[in-house]
């Protein structure tokens, strides 16, 4: 009898895991938001490469992320090709409101506030919009699928009904690492419910932590792609205030942060 009660004492503490229920959707959403946008201050540098039509573009940025008392914010600033270079792309992404989004456009001179329907402009020709470059945007209208095998990787499959004022999208498909509460693959579908666009993540570990080191967004209608390459981290950094202030970004590509990411040091205006 004794015996017995092990084995069935044994089968039900091994199967018991197996037959937990998943987290709620919320949950899993938050912990992927938390992971792909640390809140700890780091600079890194971007290479985002784009082809379409056997036509080869490459751009390289730098990257600085900093929360505040009023939330998080993250500046992506253009250092090449000399074309793009001083362009500024800052988010800020106050607690528990929509994100800001502002742009340098150095052609202009002018700081500008997208609205909602510009952020999902393509950057510079690019696959990848202003929206994307900035913070994840939460909201209630999300549903666990289910869990399935994608790329080898076990998987949480969440769909996301848009928000009326993400015109561009009727859903989303976002397959999350059951593991590291990573994204591996989001699908994009049309207003048509067609699949658009569809989005890849490889992540390394950085600091102890996996980190997204390369992002691929590939239009399927256009037959297109770009690539973000993330080339190199620095965690708990120092970074000045004012590099993430809206008023500021005329002159922040002459911040001395980037120069350990460029050979050639800013001009000058």
């Amino acid at each position: 009898m004794a015996i017995l009660l092990a084995i069935f004492i044994s089968i039900v503490i091994t199967v018991t895991p197996a037959m937990a229920a998943p987290p709620d959707v919320m949950t899993i959403m938050n912990q992927m938001k938390e992971l792909f946008e640390p809140l700890r201050p780091s600079t890194s540098k971007l290479v985002i490469t784009t082809e379409h039509k056997g036509e080869r573009a490459q751009f390289t940025a730098v990257q600085a992320r900093k929360k505040f008392p009023d939330g998080k914010r993250m500046l992506t600033v253009m250092l090449e090709p000399d074309a793009t270079r001083g362009f500024a792309l800052l988010a800020w992404e106050p607690d528990k409101k929509p994100t800001v989004l502002w742009v340098y456009m150095p052609a202009l001179r002018r700081v500008l506030e997208l609205r909602t329907v510009e952020t999902y402009e393509g950057f510079f020709g690019t696959e990848f919009t202003y929206a994307d470059l900035g913070f994840i945007a939460l909201h209630e209208r999300y549903r666990l699928v289910g869990e399935e095998e994608l790329t080898g990787r076990h998987a949480y499959k969440v769909e996301e009904q848009a928000p009326q004022e993400q015109s561009y999208y009727s859903r989303i498909i976002t397959w999350i690492a059951t593991d590291s509460m990573l994204p591996l693959q989001r699908d994009y579908f049309d207003r048509a419910g067609r699949l658009w666009k569809t989005e890849l993540f490889e992540a390394s570990v950085i600091d102890g932590a996996p980190t997204p080191v390369r992002i691929l967004m590939k239009d399927i209608q256009r037959q297109s792609s770009t690539e973000l390459n993330v080339i190199s981290v620095d965690n708990n950094v120092e970074i000045p205030d004012d590099v993430f202030k809206p008023e500021l970004l005329r002159e922040v590509v002459n911040c001395p942060l980037w120069l350990k990411y460029c050979p050639i040091p800013p001009k000058k205006k």
